[in-house]
């Protein structure tokens, strides 16, 4: 079994590639291909065949019958004329089964037999609208060749130099009939159910992504409503109503906070906008984890400050990642934001990464609220729920969805783990460069 499976393994690249590939015909077209090679290999066999059993004007016509559905295929597949391919593909079949019952013994051949299979074949390849002219024009191709050999039985000599040679001819017809059948109802079964498969998947993956930008206008006409109302009102303070300095500070510093939060949440929804649009394109290289992320973590230092919430920070100077920086620092910003969100006052932060094996480990734990945190993998989904901070701080969800989705395009992986008594731990797992695998 393995050796066939090996064989079936390296034969399918090239079948694909005889028969064309989906981007560049539809379904029909590629079953009119493969109808072709397998008569073209037919006719390859009834050449030699006939001409073993005496009937040389058979082997000859198939010779040519050979020649012209080469040409037939050729036009179709290599030359994209499928139109001309069909006309002589039709045209040709008639002319050759014709041809055959005159040459073949007539109705003691195997010829009706072929025009059997040619109808099943042609009404695979043909356009719909064309099916009862080719049903209607082979029945009467049928019968008047049928009503001549009755009434002119002269016109149509019987070849057969013993009946062994017409029982042989006529059972090898009839294996190459059902072979043809066989093969060409196989292949519009298969490819009609990886169409249907494919389809049925297109479907999911459209329907999925219109649920989720539904979700994510829900959450965009809900929660960037609220801080943009916010901006306008304290706008709307300053300039209409006499205020004290103190009264103007708490307003400058609640407008500054309303603005930053609005920013991220901005930057969060064209980050995943972009990446479901037009994919991700990113380019990975060596990146050194402390050098990247220190900027990154003394903003967000200022930011916890205004919380009472401390950040440390415990980073690996030597530790280099094989990732992409925009990407890494979004990821990073987004946890630290959702740790700063969900931390009570006077509570901590730690930022750390190491390397581990062949990968590097950052984590950003967070103290918590002094809740036991109750967590599920579906907040790396948009599910369209936004859950506020100890802070009443708001958010759209889609943090966590970046930080899974460029994770996984960079070979690594992001999780949580909750503790106990309060507060989470979110891991963000990614390759290490080859320069710290040489040290190594």
């Amino acid at each position: 079994m393995r050796p066939f499976i090996k064989f079936k393994r390296k034969l399918t690249p090239l079948w694909r590639w005889l028969t064309g590939s989906v981007t560049e015909f539809d379904l029909t077209t590629r079953v009119f291909h493969s109808i072709c090679l397998f008569i073209i290999l037919a006719l390859g066999y009834n050449i030699p065949f006939n001409y073993i059993v005496g009937l040389k004007r058979i082997a000859l016509l198939s010779a040519a019958s050979f020649a012209m559905f080469t040409l037939i295929y050729y036009l179709s597949r290599f030359r994209k004329n499928r139109s001309a391919s069909l006309i002589l593909f039709c045209a040709s079949g008639n002319a050759l089964f014709i041809s055959n019952f005159f040459l073949n013994s007539g109705i003691n051949g195997p010829t009706d037999l072929f025009f059997v299979v040619t109808m099943s074949v042609m009404i695979a390849v043909i356009p719909v609208r064309h099916y009862w002219y080719l049903i209607i024009s082979n029945i009467a191709i049928v019968l008047w060749l049928h009503y001549i050999q009755y009434t002119n039985p002269h016109w149509v000599p019987y070849t057969y130099r013993s009946e062994l040679s017409r029982f042989t001819d006529i059972t090898s017809a009839y294996v190459v009939v059902v072979a043809v059948a066989l093969f060409n109802y196989y292949f519009i079964r298969r490819n009609y159910e990886a169409e249907r498969k494919s389809a049925e998947h297109k479907t999911a993956v459209m329907k999925l992504l219109n649920e989720e930008k539904n979700k994510l206008f829900s959450i965009i006409s809900h929660d960037l409503r609220a801080p943009l109302t916010n901006v306008q009102n304290y706008l709307e303070l300053l300039t209409e109503v006499d205020l004290s300095a103190k009264e103007q500070h708490d307003i400058q510093k609640k407008l500054l906070y309303s603005t930053r939060s609005t920013l991220d949440m901005m930057n969060n929804v064209l980050s995943w906008s972009k990446s479901q649009m037009e994919g991700l394109k990113f380019k990975l290289s060596d990146i050194a984890v402390h050098e990247l992320l220190l900027p990154q973590l003394l903003l967000f230092t200022h930011i916890a400050e205004n919380k009472k919430i401390k950040i440390e920070v415990s980073i690996d100077h030597e530790l280099q990642v094989l990732a992409n920086g925009d990407m890494l620092q979004l990821m990073v910003r987004n946890l630290i934001n959702n740790a700063i969100k969900f931390t009570a006052p006077g509570g901590h932060i730690t930022v750390s990464a190491k390397q581990d094996d062949q990968y590097a480990l950052i984590q950003i734990k967070d103290s918590g609220n002094g809740k036991p945190a109750k967590l599920s993998n579906q907040i790396f989904y948009l599910n369209g729920e936004s859950t506020r901070g100890t802070a009443d701080e708001k958010g759209v969800g889609l943090g966590l969805v970046l930080c899974r989705e460029f994770a996984e395009v960079q070979n690594g992986e992001v999780w949580f783990e909750c503790d106990s008594v309060s507060g989470v731990s979110f891991f963000i797992e990614l390759p290490v460069s080859q320069l710290n695998l040489a040290v190594i």
